[in-house]
C-alpha cells in the first residue's frame, strides 16, 4: 500500500486491514459493485475518475440494465459516450454540458438535466429515491492519510452532498492528485471500494488574453475597490480582471471555482482575506480547474478550503462576506437585462451553474455587486459560410433560448464599450444603458427594434 508522495506515515493495523479489504486490483473489480437500476453519478470536470469511467462498457458485457449515468462538465471524451449500444445498459444525462456531452447530445445519446448548483443534488436524488434507485458516486481521490482519510482533491461541489445522502462511494486513488482541505476529506469508512492508479489530474490550458479582454477588465477593475471579496470564473475576461487587480489590497476569495488567476492574486499579495468579515484568513472555493502549478499550490494548503456547493454557492452564505463581487459572463443579454449563459436557441452549450446564486448573494452582501462582463460581439457564419459579426446584446432571444439569470437579478453589465448599471432601472433606462455599451455597428438596429417592441 502507498500513501502518496510526502505522506508515507504509519498506518494503524485496523486501518491497514480495512484498506486492503476495500482495495481492488482493477477498475473493473470496483465497477462490479454497480447493480441494475443504480443511479450512478460521476465527480465533475477535473475530478472525474477517468480510469473507472473508461471501463463502464464492462457493465454492458455483464448484462447490467436500467442504470442512469449522470455526468457533469466531463473533460474526457470517452468512446462509449457515442456508442448507441450502451443505451441498452444505461441512460446518460448531464448537469453541465462540455464538448463531449454536446457531441453526445447531438447524436441523441445524452440528455441535459436542468438544476441550480445548490439544488441539483437534492432534487436529483429525491427523484431517484422516489423511484427506489440506489445512488452511486464515482470519484477521484488523493491517497489515504495515517488517520484514515482520503481527499476528494479537486472538487467538493456536489460530491460531498451525494456522499452524505447515502451514496455508495467508489474511488480511483492516485498520488498525483493534490490533497485539499475542507469538505473533500473522506474517511475510509464511507468508501465501498477503490483502485489505485498512477493517473495525473488533467490540466487546462491557461486562457489567453486579448486587447478587448484587457479593455473590459480595466473597466471591471474600476468597480472593485480594496477590501472586496471575489468570485471569479475561468476564461479570458476573469483572467484579465485578476491581472488588473494585482495592485489592490486586502482582497478576499469566496468562489465556486478556484483557478490560476486566483492563485496569482494570492501570490501577488493582493489577496490576504483579512477584510471578508466571514471566514477571514482563508480562501474558500468548491472546486478547482487549472494548471499543474495550481494543483501543486493547492496540495496540502490549509489556506484554501474546499466547501460543498450548497455552502459555497448559497446566496445567504455568500452575502455574509463584505463587499462581495461576483463576476460572470453570458452568451447574450437582451435589452431588458435577461442573461442567457447556457444556450442560444435550442442549442445547449453548458449550464446555469452557480451564476444565479452568486449574482443574488453578491447583491445581498454589504457593499456588494454583481457584474456580467462580455465582449459586445461574436463571430458566426451566415448561410453562405461567410464570417459575420453578431451582437451579444440583442432586442430579444431566439426561440428556445434559456434565461439563466432573470432581468430581476441583473446589476452591472460591462463590455469593451463601457459599463451599464441596471440595478433599480426601468426597462426604458435599461434599453438606453445597454445600447450604449453595445457595438456601434448594432446600436441603430437595436434602437429601432426597441422602438418597434414598445420598450425604447
Amino acid at each position: 500500500m502507498y500513501n502518496g508522495k510526502k505522506r508515507r506515515r504509519y498506518i494503524p493495523m485496523s486501518l491497514s486491514e480495512e484498506y486492503n479489504r476495500k482495495k481492488k486490483n482493477s477498475a473493473g473489480e470496483v465497477l462490479q459493485a454497480i447493480q441494475d437500476g443504480d443511479y450512478v453519478l460521476s465527480a465533475q470536470a477535473m475530478a472525474e475518475p477517468v480510469s473507472l469511467l473508461e471501463q463502464m462498457p464492462l457493465l454492458k458485457k455483464w448484462g447490467r440494465k436500467g442504470i442512469t449515468y449522470n455526468s457533469c462538465m466531463p473533460m474526457a471524451d470517452l468512446p462509449w459516450y457515442h456508442d448507441p449500444a450502451m443505451g441498452e445498459t444505461l441512460e446518460h444525462v448531464s448537469w453541465f454540458f462540455s464538448a463531449p456531452t454536446r457531441k453526445a447530445h447531438a447524436e441523441g445519446l445524452c440528455s441535459f438535466l436542468p438544476a441550480g448548483s445548490t439544488s441539483l443534488v437534492r432534487k436529483t436524488l429525491q427523484r431517484a429515491a422516489a423511484l427506489h434507485r440506489r445512488p452511486v458516486l464515482l470519484a477521484s481521490a488523493s491517497p489515504m492519510d495515517s488517520h484514515g482519510y482520503f481527499s476528494l482533491s479537486l472538487s467538493a461541489l456536489f460530491e460531498r452532498d451525494i456522499i452524505d445522502r447515502g451514496a455508495l462511494v467508489l474511488l480511483e486513488v492516485s498520488p498525483h492528485f493534490p490533497r485539499t482541505w475542507g469538505d473533500t476529506l473522506l474517511p475510509i469508512s464511507q468508501v465501498a471500494a477503490f483502485v489505485e492508479t498512477d493517473r495525473r489530474a488533467p490540466v487546462s490550458p491557461l486562457p489567453g488574453m486579448g486587447e478587448l479582454d484587457r479593455k473590459i477588465a480595466a473597466q471591471v477593475a474600476e468597480l472593485i475597490p480594496d477590501g472586496s471579496t471575489l468570485q471569479l470564473g475561468v476564461g479570458h475576461i476573469p483572467s484579465a480582471v485578476a491581472e488588473a487587480l494585482k495592485n489592490r489590497k486586502h482582497l478576499g476569495i469566496h468562489t465556486g471555482l478556484f483557478s490560476d488567476s486566483l492563485m496569482d492574486l494570492i501570490r501577488s499579495g493582493a489577496v490576504d482575506n483579512s477584510q471578508k468579515g466571514f471566514l477571514d484568513g482563508i480562501s474558500l472555493c468548491a472546486f478547482a480547474n487549472g494548471s499543474q502549478e495550481l494543483y501543486d499550490f493547492l496540495d496540502d494548503n490549509p489556506g484554501v478550503v474546499f466547501r460543498r456547493g450548497t455552502f459555497a454557492n448559497e446566496p445567504k452564505i455568500i452575502a455574509r462576506n463584505r463587499n462581495m463581487v461576483s463576476l460572470n459572463t453570458g452568451l447574450e443579454i437582451d435589452l431588458t437585462g435577461q442573461c442567457a449563459a447556457e444556450s442560444m436557441g435550442a442549442t445547449q452549450f453548458s449550464a446555469t451553474g452557480a451564476q444565479t446564486e452568486t449574482v443574488q448573494g453578491a447583491q445581498l452582501s454589504p457593499g456588494g455587486k454583481s457584474i456580467l462582463a462580455l465582449h459586445s460581439v461574436y463571430t458566426a457564419r451566415n448561410i453562405r459560410g461567410e464570417k459575420v459579426l453578431k451582437s451579444k446584446i440583442v432586442p430579444y432571444f431566439q426561440p428556445g433560448t434559456i434565461v439563466s439569470t432573470s432581468r430581476n437579478e441583473i446589476d452591472y453589465v460591462v463590455t469593451e464599450y463601457g459599463v451599464a448599471w441596471l440595478r433599480g432601472a426601468s426597462v426604458k433606462e435599461r434599453v438606453k444603458e445597454l445600447i450604449a455599451v453595445a457595438h456601434p455597428a448594432f446600436r441603430e438596429k437595436l434602437r429601432a427594434e426597441a422602438w418597434r417592441c414598445g420598450i425604447g
